[in-house]
């Protein structure tokens, strides 16, 4: 295949991998998207799948991430061409991982290979590199599975990793259908075939199994109502100090209109309490709530702290109960980068004037907080949601149910608020609690233990939203194990080759 028409391929499944994580209906096209890629890299050289794995993942960054231009340059204040310039090496830098994927199947692919590892061997290289590869928005090819609910399932054991495996697996089991001097045998394709299969139902027999297991249990759970607040306040009109106190009362009013449905938590977004709040404070600035003593309060807020000449700054959620007592807090652990930190700052000093609204914020090693009927709720901040890792820590904590306060107002209307929402779902299952997503400006939902959203409301309204949700705490294997299945695949990805050279040597040795 000519350099120019693999180009072409690649391309073609950059496309077909991005389309359905910016339309999610269109999830079926993902079980052929890297076909086009695997036809090109048949004639390619370890050198040149390199080069045209590392263009295909950059072109998806550029096509999905698009939405970062217009934040960094309308909220950052950012000139255009150095936010071009950003945005241009974080795709390029991305794009290393599917570069290294794409050079390891053409080191390791061999025209005398049994079907399995034809099969297997891509498929746990993906994995691996998707696991391994450091991005600051850590999304997986299996994330635009979440519509398939009883597909999905199988995230209680595997991770989303799981799921990216029977889709990377697919797409080699269908290109392995097309003439070429390296095709396997008509046997080996059947093998092939009936294998992805046979995993393919069992996957959907244990989600079926599971979705039935998990709702009795949803069934039986003590229920907790919930009352979720999206203000609708621009991110201009949020930074006016002579705003905070007319903001923070129409969000009280919001919050007391919804007293006669007795909800047990009221929840805020992100930094939604418009004062700052001392890291020692016992109590809160806010209106007399002593008229309802069995609602309490968790309230997206900045925490700072000065000692010894130093001051930090913390993104913050605090429970307060209803005489305005704090009764726990969460400090934000993973801070966005150029966000609420500029990356280097502390070694490369003139950073730190790129933008002056970039925050300096402190990171923190926050706990779930403790409601008093003994429930504890396990926040996660803006982007958090979307790191496996957290909610897993925070569901091994005892959190019987996550909740994520964010402000998805600096994206602008684009498709970043969808993609959140998207990347976030899999806590759910991973850990089998529910996820209550708090937003600024949208989409504030709840999502069930099964992935399933209910209630969303509309993107950048404000509006209110009350549910009863059942608080779980299902022993999962991923929350016990974590990412066992994606290190099983790492091993595999090292061992296979290992084994095959290894098998070619001893029969050199015979002959």
């Amino acid at each position: 295949m000519r350099p120019f028409v693999a180009f072409l391929f690649a391309s073609a499944s950059a496309l077909l991998v991005t389309v359905p994580a910016l339309w999610p209906f269109l999830w079926p096209l993902t079980w052929v998207a890297l076909v086009p890629f695997f036809l090109a890299l048949r004639d390619a050289t370890p050198g040149r799948a390199f080069l045209l794995g590392w263009g295909m993942e950059t072109l998806i960054i550029w096509v999905a991430f698009y939405w970062l231009v217009g934040t960094m340059v309308r909220f950052g204040y950012i000139p255009i061409p150095l936010s071009l310039l950003f945005f241009g090496i974080i795709g390029i830098g991305n794009g290393v991982r599917m570069g290294l994927f794409a050079w390891w199947t053409r080191r390791t692919a061999a025209a005398d290979s049994p079907w399995w590892y034809r099969l297997f061997l891509p498929a746990c290289a993906y994995v691996t590199l998707d696991y391994l590869f450091p991005r600051v928005f850590p999304w997986y090819l299996g994330t635009v599975q979440r519509p398939a609910v009883p597909l999905i399932q199988i995230a209680d054991v595997t991770g989303v990793h799981g799921i990216t495996l029977l889709l990377v697996m697919c797409s080699v089991a269908i290109a392995a259908f097309f003439p070429h001097p390296s095709q396997p045998p008509r046997s080996a394709q059947r093998r092939m075939s009936l294998t992805l299969g046979i995993l393919l139902v069992l996957t959907m027999a244990y989600g079926a199994w599971r979705i039935q297991q998990v709702t009795m249990a949803m069934q039986q759970a003590p229920p907790l109502r919930l009352a979720i607040i999206q203000p609708n306040i621009g991110i201009t009109e949020k930074g006016e100090r002579r705003s905070r106190r007319a903001h923070l009362q129409m969000q009280v009013d919001m919050s007391l209109q919804l007293m006669a449905q007795q909800p047990d938590v009221i929840i805020w977004p992100e930094t939604m309490y418009p004062y700052p709040v001392e890291k020692h404070a016992e109590r809160l600035v806010f209106p007399p709530l002593l008229a309802y003593p069995n609602t309490y309060w968790l309230l997206g807020a900045l925490v700072y702290e000065q000692q010894n000449g130093t001051y930090q700054q913390f993104n913050s959620a605090l429970l307060m109960a209803p005489n305005t007592d704090i009764l726990g807090r969460y400090d934000k652990q993973r801070l966005l980068a150029f966000g609420e930190y500029i990356p280097l700052q502390r070694y490369v000093p003139f950073l730190r004037n790129i933008s002056p609204t970039i925050g300096n914020l402190t990171p923190g090693s926050g706990e779930p907080v403790t409601l008093p009927n003994g429930v504890r709720l396990g926040p996660l901040i803006c982007y958090e949601d979307i790191l496996p890792e957290l909610g897993r820590q925070a569901v091994r904590q005892g959190a019987a149910l996550l909740v994520n306060l964010t402000n998805n107002a600096w994206f602008g209307e684009t498709h970043a608020p969808y993609l959140h929402r998207m990347l976030a779902a899999f806590r759910t299952i991973e850990n089998r609690v529910y996820l209550v997503r708090a937003t600024n400006t949208g989409l504030t939902s709840i999502i069930d233990p099964l992935g399933r959203e209910h209630d969303p409301l509309p993107i950048y309204q404000r509006a209110t939203l009350v549910r009863t949700v059942q608080p779980l705490q299902l022993s999962t294997l991923y929350t016990r194990f974590g990412d066992w299945f994606a290190q099983l695949c790492s091993a595999v990805t090292v061992l296979l080759p290992l084994g095959q050279w290894y098998r070619r040597r001893k029969r050199k040795e015979r002959t």
